[in-house]
């Protein structure tokens, strides 16, 4: 477990205790690839795709999406959504 924010991750560590069903399903993701990256999550959003064994994620103009998208990652409030995937057609 890191050690940064610790006291957040225990609290998440509950939840996950509580909820055993979702530790499958669910997992708690840093997003410092992407603030290293600069992303203005206000302006863009994460679209990713399966190739091979691999997860590819591009990064496009919010505005640009315009295909049926499930999405992967929400911000913490559920207020925005930071990746999409296509929807199966």
């Amino acid at each position: 477990m890191p050690n940064e924010d610790a006291e957040f991750h225990n609290a998440i560590k509950e939840v996950f205790l509580k909820y055993p069903e979702a530790q499958g399903k669910y997992a708690l993701t840093s997003l410092q690839l992407e603030n290293e990256m600069e992303i203005d999550w206000e302006n863009e959003v994460g679209v990713s795709r399966i190739e091979d064994r691999k997860i590819i994620t591009e990064f496009v103009d919010r505005k640009s999406v315009i295909r049926m998208q499930l999405c992967l990652k929400w911000n913490f409030d559920y207020t925005e959504c930071l990746n999409w995937i296509e929807a199966p057609e």
